[in-house]
């Protein structure tokens, strides 16, 4: 590089390293102390940058909030599909993709207590909403080959989303319990057979 051109590239590395410190310092003080808890000013001084920075990538809390549930629900996305083959048959395949699911939420706990608060919260907007269904469209579409050739019931998608959220966060709960007196595995084979139609 010729002296007196800055490089570049350290700048961008540097601003992705200050955003992706304030969402995981975010992520673990939201999950520790909610989002009402949580100043901003508390999160930038976790994050070790200015609340000027802060504020540089996130104009508010909520943005803040907004764009940490993407990114999670994003990397949830991506988990669940990392295994994906087309030609495999319906019911095979969604049962990877909720294996894929529950071994992205062993490895990421927190950020399931963050998507559990998240998802219950009054302050996400449609626009979020929007984004986020977007990321999962394809499991959708899935599911609803599931439906068409009965492997599961024909009930709302609304149905599916909340329930089998509900089982999936269940069985994370069930295997960092380590009381159930059952294995990881039989955990998680006898909760996926509640999903199926019988």
């Amino acid at each position: 590089m010729s002296q007196g051109i800055p490089d570049l590239s350290l700048a961008t590395n540097r601003a992705s390293g200050n955003r992706e410190r304030i969402l995981e310092a975010a992520l673990r003080l939201f999950t520790s102390h909610g989002f009402h808890g949580t100043p901003t000013s508390q999160i930038s001084k976790e994050a070790r940058v200015s609340t000027g920075t802060l504020f540089h990538y996130f104009p508010d809390k909520n943005t803040l909030i907004d764009q940490l549930y993407l990114s999670i629900q994003k990397e949830v996305a991506e988990g669940m599909r990392k295994n994906d083959d087309r030609s495999l048959p319906t019911k095979q395949r969604l049962e990877q993709f909720l294996r894929g699911y529950i071994a992205w939420g062993v490895a990421h706990p927190e950020k399931v207590r963050f998507m559990e608060q998240f998802y219950n919260s009054p302050s996400i907007g449609d626009e979020v909403k929007h984004q986020a269904y977007n990321e999962i469209r394809w499991l959708l579409e899935v599911s609803d080959a599931a439906i068409r050739e009965g492997i599961l019931r024909d009930l709302p998608p609304r149905f599916y989303t909340v329930m089998v959220l509900q089982i999936l966060n269940g069985i994370l709960a069930l295997i960092a319990s380590e009381n159930t007196g059952l294995s990881p595995d039989e955990i998680i084979e006898y909760s996926l057979e509640m999903i199926w139609k019988r």
